[in-house]
């Protein structure tokens, strides 16, 4: 993740794109003309300004109207870059603008806009670990290797909602490392990680369903996961998180979610997000109020995650291991008569899975390789398709058995 300066309220450090995309997103119009009659007395000048400076007859300003029923309209006009020789003046005057109209300080506005391109996560730990305002580098060291974990095997997850995988995707891993980790905020220490999210330059409207960007389901899968893993501490239960692996958490993210939490603070930490104007959340991601998670969540998150593990989808591997068990109904020794069951186990030390037995049925042929493996106390090896049915681990359709 790379590291974003303190927001400044300077008005110089308003990027002028964010502040187009700001006013897109809350409602402002974008005309393709300036209308001089409608246009207040300053808001006059500034055009002049503009117009005089134009070079070639290129319009170098853009016009913005706020439209609400019942109300005059409202202009802005700004520059289209910053080598307008009035370009601080209508910044300025853009800003105070909206100022007037949210009846919201200047700083406020100037924080909204810088973060129009971002959907944000901000966690904040206990006052216990803050020491006038500061805290130890080992924590804010858990903190950003956790959360960048945390937000690679989330992407992984939405690239993928299976209830687990084997590692994580390239990717995702340039999502997390895209991400930005923002200023500190005091009043329980915080940190701020901002997700980067694509303009939205189609209109935005209530009665159309647009498909979000990536990075921003990326996000409300993260906010579901949370809300899932509070939701089974609160009831107790961890049916619903094993089972929303489709849309939150998978066990990998599980798994991440608690070593954030026991490498930054052990007493929990607290999780609020925010996410941008320009595209449309989900109704009930809006509405979600700040998370408080602590060890009993970490136990909880843990114990999901090893439930989920258990339900793995049928998937090609190669299992090598000693022969551990031996089951034939027919005569091993005969090589010609096809009735009858021959199945092995093998047990297999897994990297994701950890030491399991797992069964595969053989031929007649194979059958004896392995009862002679088995003897020697020689390893052996086979391809198929690993799947689990019920408490057993089965390898259907093998090729390729043989001793190593």
């Amino acid at each position: 993740m790379a590291v974003t300066p303190d927001p400044s309220s300077d008005e110089e450090a308003v990027p002028l794109g964010l502040l187009r995309r700001y006013l897109t997103a809350t409602g402002w119009g974008r005309l393709a003309f300036v209308a001089p009659t409608m246009l207040s007395a300053e808001q006059s000048a500034i055009a002049r300004a503009v117009l005089d400076g134009r070079i070639g007859g290129r319009r170098d300003f853009d016009q913005f109207v706020l439209s609400e029923e019942g109300m005059d309209d409202v202009e802005i006009i700004l520059p289209r870059d910053r080598s307008s020789p009035d370009y601080m003046r209508q910044i300025r005057s853009a800003l105070r603008t909206l100022s007037d109209l949210q009846e919201r300080e200047t700083k406020q506005i100037i924080a909204d806009i810088r973060l129009v391109g971002f959907d944000v996560m901000r966690s904040r730990i206990p006052n216990a670990m803050v020491v006038d305002d500061t805290i130890l580098l080992e924590v804010a060291r858990g903190y950003v290797t956790g959360v960048r974990n945390l937000l690679a095997a989330t992407a992984t997850t939405e690239m993928q909602p299976d209830p687990f995988f084997l590692r994580v995707k390239k990717e995702a891993t340039q999502y997390a490392d895209g991400c930005r980790f923002g200023h500190t905020f005091r009043g329980s220490f915080g940190f701020t990680v901002e997700s980067p999210i694509l303009p939205n330059n189609t209109p935005t409207l209530p009665i159309v369903d647009q498909p979000a960007p990536f990075s921003r389901r990326v996000i409300e899968r993260m906010v579901r996961g949370v809300s899932s893993i509070v939701d089974a501490v609160a009831r107790e239960d961890t049916t619903n998180l094993v089972a929303n692996a489709k849309v939150g958490f998978g066990a990998n993210a599980c798994e991440e979610f608690a070593n954030l939490i026991e490498e930054t603070s052990l007493g929990g930490l607290a999780f609020s997000f925010t996410f941008s104007p320009e595209w449309h959340a989900p109704p009930d991601l809006v509405q979600v109020k700040e998370f408080i998670v602590g060890p009993q969540h970490v136990e909880v998150t843990k114990a999901a995650a090893k439930e989920m593990r258990k339900h793995l989808l049928p998937r090609a591997e190669k299992v090598v291991g000693r022969v551990v068990r031996l089951e034939s109904d027919a005569d091993p020794s005969d090589l010609i008569n096809p009735m009858g069951a021959r199945e092995i186990a093998i047990h297999w030390s897994s990297d994701e899975l950890g030491d399991i037995d797992v069964r595969v049925a053989l031929s007649a042929g194979d059958y004896l390789v392995a009862l002679e493996a088995h003897r020697e106390g020689r390893p052996v090896a086979v391809d198929g398709t690993l799947e689990r049915r019920g408490r057993s681990w089965v390898l259907s359709s093998p090729t390729s058995f043989g001793v190593i």
